[in-house]
């Protein structure tokens, strides 16, 4: 006589999985799959954000110009350290006339004439994009995929384990009824 239990399908093996039990499985490995695709356009997103910023600098460094312009007021090292930001006039290359500050190493007098870097827009005193720029503008945006893809993971996750709990409470519940007169001998006819 065969001694096979059909909630035990393999010798040795606990009761059969409910069907909620392999869907929770297949979901947690649906879930991994896309936590590795979150991480493959994390990299994809950080690429093309370094990319950009690399093509940002090059725009920027053949947009720079040099003109001269004329100090406003006395850079005075002693004053404000070695490197005071003192107000300037010049002219951009596409003739329009601007005021603006320009850091200062030493002493020099107003009305003497400085060699002056400006953008693609005629500005003076901003800074050039740099590969640090590039890199954090990488890191920015790779860290927020993982970061919105996490989230938005784990919520799955948490939502899918909340929906399956509560099919399997009502699934107890709905056994329970159907095993309780039995088990407290209330079923039973005296």
């Amino acid at each position: 006589m065969s001694s096979y239990i059909p909630d035990r399908p393999v010798p040795g093996g606990g009761p059969r999985p409910r069907r909620t039990d392999r869907v929770q499985c297949a979901i947690g490995w649906l879930l991994v799959l896309a936590g590795l695709l979150t991480a493959i356009a994390a990299a994809v997103t950080a690429g093309s954000a370094y990319r950009d910023g690399l093509d940002r600098i090059a725009r920027d460094a053949a947009s720079r110009t040099t003109v001269v312009g004329t100090l406003l007021d006395d850079a005075s090292p002693v004053a404000a350290g070695p490197h005071q930001p003192v107000r300037v006039s010049y002219v951009d290359p596409m003739g329009r006339a601007h005021v603006g500050q320009v850091p200062i190493n030493g002493r020099m007098l107003a009305g003497t004439q400085v060699r002056v870097e400006v953008d693609g827009d005629g500005r003076v005193g901003v800074e050039p994009p740099s590969r640090g720029d590039a890199v954090l503008s990488a890191i920015t945006a790779g860290s927020s995929v993982v970061l919105v893809g996490g989230v938005l993971l784990v919520l799955t996750w948490l939502g899918a384990r909340r929906v399956i709990a509560a099919r399997n409470h009502a699934a107890w519940e709905r056994e329970w009824e159907l095993i309780e007169p039995q088990w407290s001998g209330r079923g039973r006819r005296v």
